[in-house]
């Protein structure tokens, strides 16, 4: 699959090798689809012990003398190519993170992390935190042993954080959300005073019928991506994509009550996601720079998706009907306020619980609060146990508000029960850098714009996979991170 751009004889050997290393990384992400979608929940006891064997096999193979020696020999060639640079640096990290944690630590976190997911979902569904909480100290215990291992110059959350996006470090995250915090406390300020504003909007509260929402997703799917046989749709207890290859993507959502575009913006913001994947170049399928790495790059996507298309009027006015369809009381709601009542509805700005049904100037706190609590843990001044009250807190101090129940607090994320410590400050990184594509694109979105906007980012990201770094994909686009994009373009739309 590689001909034609990985030609060194050294790295064609290494790819050669790899392919194992890939199949049993390819099936082992699999089982953790599985285990989010149709697993009976019983079963997580001998999945995690299946995927801890899976998980030192790989370890094992990867550590082979041989290959070792191959990726050293690599490292020291001139005139390799930028996809062959990328697969030597991708290898090179995961050389690193392979010789530096012991093989029952790697085998203990997978079996922690697997009965985790499931324990956490029963958690948040019973809302009982104390059911979830002495796993999770257990995961952010094990996460400081890993920090440990890996090493780091200042904080060991830097160590954690450059799992998700290579060379983040805390004191980075940090100088964003020091530019970011005034300018959107001032916005969201205005706002709230505005006469305009309301707290609430009556599609939150509007029933639906899941079924048609359903065949909505679907259609709004073939919209996005005619080639149906390269993915599919399921249901999860938090919406998430698994890419396997460019031929195999899927995507999860949601369904409540109430409130039809939760679900519908988890959909079109993982297909950001599930984009990325289904465009990486052929040629690099079953190569270590296959897909995304990038964090930042994958959520800049998914939240382009969101924020640029899905809250567009271009792609409301497309749906009038559709939304019209799901419910009677939808239906009159529409018929009476019409396009200006469901833009109103997409674009509302207030403080809320759940991150994941956030607007667009009320995110970043969500991603602040979780930032601070993830490096005060890791750095020890904070304890797990103590979470939903430091957490309750942090919400009073940022958005004003104070959930009642932990679902709607500490335990409506599924990040931690997985061990995704560090992942967080990429969703605020990433929206931020999409505003910057979406300038680069010139966008003012119609629904006639799609095939435009798919090739660019196809031409522009997608088609070179995890080759560049976020620094050189940003060079090589001739930009760089101004976080004043996307604050400049959240005033003027808002002002309005």
């Amino acid at each position: 699959m590689a001909k034609g751009v990985l030609r060194n004889r050294t790295v064609l050997r290494i790819i050669d090798y790899w392919r194992d290393l890939w199949a049993i990384g390819n099936l082992s992400a699999v089982a953790h689809w599985d285990l989010e979608t149709y697993m009976p929940e019983r079963g997580a006891a001998v999945r995690g012990e299946a995927m801890a064997r899976a998980a030192g096999i790989r370890q094992k193979l990867f550590l082979n003398k041989d290959f070792i020696s191959l990726i050293h020999k690599a490292q020291k060639e001139k005139n390799l190519n930028d996809y062959e640079k990328g697969v030597i640096r991708l290898l090179s990290r995961d050389l690193k993170f392979y010789e530096k944690l012991p093989p029952e630590f790697l085998k203990d976190f997978e079996r922690l992390t697997n009965e985790s997911t499931v324990i956490w979902r029963t958690a948040k569904e019973k809302d009982n935190f104390k059911l979830f909480a002495p796993y999770l100290t257990k995961i952010f215990d094990a996460e400081k042993k890993m920090a440990d291992y890996l090493g780091y110059k200042n904080s060991p959350y830097d160590a954690l954080l450059d799992q998700y996006e290579e060379g983040l470090a805390a004191s980075e995250v940090e100088t964003f959300f020091n530019q970011i915090r005034e300018p959107l406390k001032n916005l969201l300020s205005q706002i709230l005073q505005s006469d305009k504003h309301n707290k609430s909007h009556f599609l939150e509260r509007a029933g639906y019928d899941r079924e048609k929402l359903k065949n909505l997703n679907l259609e709004i799917l073939k919209l996005f991506w005619s080639d149906q046989s390269r993915f599919r749709l399921d249901i999860s207890t938090h919406p998430f994509t698994t890419s396997f290859s460019n031929t195999d993507t899927r995507i999860t959502t949601r369904y409540h009550k109430t409130d039809f575009a939760g679900s519908l913006m988890s959909v079109i913001h993982e297909f950001g996601h599930a984009l990325y994947d289904l465009q990486c170049a052929d040629t690099l399928q079953m190569t270590p720079v296959a897909g995304g790495s990038s964090l930042v790059i994958h959520e800049s996507q998914s939240r382009f998706w969101e924020n640029f298309i899905g809250r567009s009027d271009g792609f409301i006015r497309a749906h009038v009907v559709d939304f019209k369809g799901l419910s009677p009381e939808i239906r009159r709601y529409v018929g009476k306020y019409g396009l200006g009542g469901l833009r109103d509805y997409f674009n509302k700005v207030s403080p809320g619980f759940i991150r994941v049904d956030a607007d667009e100037v009320t995110y970043h706190f969500h991603i602040m609060l979780r930032f601070e609590i993830e490096k005060g843990l890791i750095e020890g001044k904070l304890k797990a146990k103590d979470l939903p009250d430091i957490w309750r807190a942090k919400m009073k101090e940022y958005l004003g508000i104070t959930p009642k129940k932990d679902s709607d607090g500490v335990l409506q994320d599924i990040h931690w029960s997985h061990g995704s410590v560090g992942y967080f400050p990429t969703y605020s990184l990433g929206t931020f850098l999409s505003a910057q594509w979406a300038e680069k694109m010139n966008l003012e979105f119609r629904i006639s714009d799609l095939e435009f906007i798919k090739t660019w980012l196809r031409l522009h990201i997608h088609q070179f996979g995890s080759t560049y770094t976020l620094a050189e994909l940003l060079k090589k686009n001739k930009m760089k991170f101004d976080p004043s994009v996307n604050l400049n373009y959240l005033q003027k739309k808002y002002a309005k």
